[in-house]
């Protein structure tokens, strides 16, 4: 299995510049936890579908692994979108 590197949203927006021009992906986080995954889409159209396959499986697993599923994602970007984020992730 590929790892990413994992970056808090404050170096991801400052070093934005520099994960464009990578190859690499890199999970952005905040507060230690994954908000999101970014890939550079450089390449051929095979290396981008692994990259999205990569981050797909990648997704499930942390979802399997914290017990959230993809409601709950949904609920959460839509809360971030209106300005309504938790300050902490739900204890299970």
């Amino acid at each position: 299995m590929v790892m990413t590197k994992n970056v808090g949203v404050r170096e991801f927006r400052q070093d934005l510049a520099d994960y464009i021009d990578g190859d690499e992906p890199v999970t952005v986080t905040r507060h230690g936890h994954p908000v999101g995954v970014f890939i550079p889409t450089r390449g051929d159209r095979a290396e981008i579908i692994t990259a999205y396959e990569t981050a797909t499986k990648r997704l499930h697993k942390l979802m399997a692994e914290s017990g959230v599923g993809e409601d709950e994602i949904i609920e959460e970007f839509d809360a971030v979108r209106k300005g309504n984020v938790r300050s902490q992730p739900e204890a299970s």
